[in-house]
């Protein structure tokens, strides 16, 4: 009976036509589909932890609305930067409009991201009585 089906599995054998092991070959498979995905994973990872470049720029405050801070420097450039929740502020307050700040940003898909606004003291030193 065996030579009839000469080429095709026999339902008690786990082995296929060429005589390899079916369960071999499923563990191959599982081997390489977990070392794309680490691959992959590893990729993602290594991705989104790149060191992040860090720039200052210092000016009066022009504007300050929702998630907007623009700020005009000395030399008479406007700079809008995105500010947000993660925006640390030096003291622990919003600047005022008017008010000298030095801004550490970073590039984000093109747009400025404040991640620290520092308000410096005013340059002119207060009147005494």
């Amino acid at each position: 009976m065996l030579l009839k089906i000469n080429g095709l599995r026999d339902k008690h054998c786990s082995r296929d036509k060429k005589g390899g092991n079916i369960m071999r070959s499923f563990l191959k498979f599982k081997i390489i589909l977990s070392i794309l995905i680490v691959t992959f994973l590893v990729m993602i990872a290594a991705e989104s932890s790149e060191a992040q470049q860090y720039f200052n720029f210092s000016g009066k405050v022009v504007s300050l609305y929702k998630g907007s801070l623009s700020v005009l420097s000395d030399k008479g450039e406007t700079m809008n930067f995105a500010v947000g929740r993660r925006t640390i502020y030096i003291p622990s307050r919003l600047p005022g409009v008017g008010e000298r700040v030095k801004v550490t940003y970073f590039l984000r898909k093109g747009h400025h991201v404040a991640s620290q606004v520092e308000i410096l003291p005013s340059s002119s030193p207060p009147k005494k009585k």
